[in-house]
């Protein structure tokens, strides 16, 4: 009988409760439908980011069925949309992936599978191929692309194609 109940307290002391264990970086933390983030600065909106659905990591959240408005002196100028997308904690950088579309504020979009939003320096980015399409309809192709979120100061490294 003394053995069981060492046993027992032995058994009890050694378990570990739920909440003692630490959450990997890699496990979800919390799962949220309708996610919405705004950042602002001095109470002025940069931007605006709405999701479906959000998976909340200790430092990153993985976002789907992405929009995402751009603000310049906190009125929306640009808007991005994406499948999907992971979006940094510590410096709400942010990767679009799938289907991203930006529409700048003269009516340019530029068409790409990836694309990296900046923060710190309020570029957007990507090596990979893009399809800009101009206000008046001229489509360039090309990659190695950055610009602002407003489509307003292009920079394409390489040009596949160019037409009217």
């Amino acid at each position: 009988m003394k053995v069981a109940i060492l046993i027992l307290v032995f058994l009890l002391g050694c378990q570990t409760k739920e909440k003692d264990i630490p959450v990997q970086a890699n496990e979800v933390e919390q799962i949220i439908k309708k996610f919405e983030l705004t950042e602002t600065v001095k109470g002025i909106t940069n931007f605006n980011l709405k999701a479906d659905k959000a998976m909340l990591y200790r430092d990153k959240t993985i976002v789907y069925g992405v929009v995402l408005n751009f603000y310049k002196t906190g009125t929306p100028y640009a808007m991005l949309f994406s499948d999907s997308g992971m979006l940094i904690t510590a410096t709400n950088d942010m990767e679009a992936m799938g289907n991203v579309k930006v529409i700048g504020e003269e009516g340019t979009e530029l068409e790409t599978k990836l694309l990296k939003w900046v923060n710190a320096e309020g570029k957007i980015k990507t090596m990979d191929k893009v399809v800009i399409t101009t206000k008046d309809k001229k489509r360039i192709q090309g990659s190695d692309f950055e610009s602002d979120p407003g489509l307003t100061h292009i920079k394409l490294k390489k040009t596949y194609g160019y037409s009217e």
